[in-house]
């Protein structure tokens, strides 16, 4: 191989090992995030729905003993919730808000479509350009030992 076109293989082999490889990784785990928050929503949504039939809009509704996440799903603490007619449900930002259970619903099927519609979305187009990016440089590189080799 020509010194010239050796240092060209070796800068696009730089390029992708050091550039585009952990673009797309970053790009990958940013979807799988979404998708785990979509999840986390529609958990949520199906516990919610469990306590309003419980419940049937009585006026005084029972404590509900559970156990509450306080440490990212490492440690959990039995809590009771004196009034399962309200909920705090975490809107994003750091922000939480108090919510009905019928609000908290209709909250998270808002927030469901907005991240399967716009933020996933957007997120899958990256992962797939970055993608794109890596198979061009690869083609471009073995063009270049294919050069090499006439």
């Amino acid at each position: 191989m020509s010194d010239p076109l050796q240092s060209k293989v070796a800068e696009y082999s730089s390029f992708i090992t050091n550039t585009l490889q952990p673009k797309l990784q970053l790009a990958v785990n940013d979807r799988e995030e979404t998708e785990k928050e979509i999840l986390e929503y529609a958990q949520l949504r199906s516990k919610l729905q469990m306590i309003e039939t419980q419940s049937d809009g009585a006026a005084d509704a029972k404590p509900i003993n559970t156990l509450v996440d306080i440490s990212h799903q490492t440690i959990y603490c039995n809590a009771t919730i004196s009034n399962p007619r309200t909920v705090y449900v975490h809107t994003g930002f750091g922000f939480h808000v108090e919510f009905t259970i019928e609000e908290a619903i209709a909250f998270i099927d808002k927030r469901i479509m907005f991240l399967q519609n716009d933020v996933l979305k957007h997120r899958v187009e990256v992962a797939m350009g970055i993608a794109g990016d890596v198979e061009k440089a690869i083609e471009l590189l073995e063009e270049f030992k294919e050069a090499d080799e006439d």
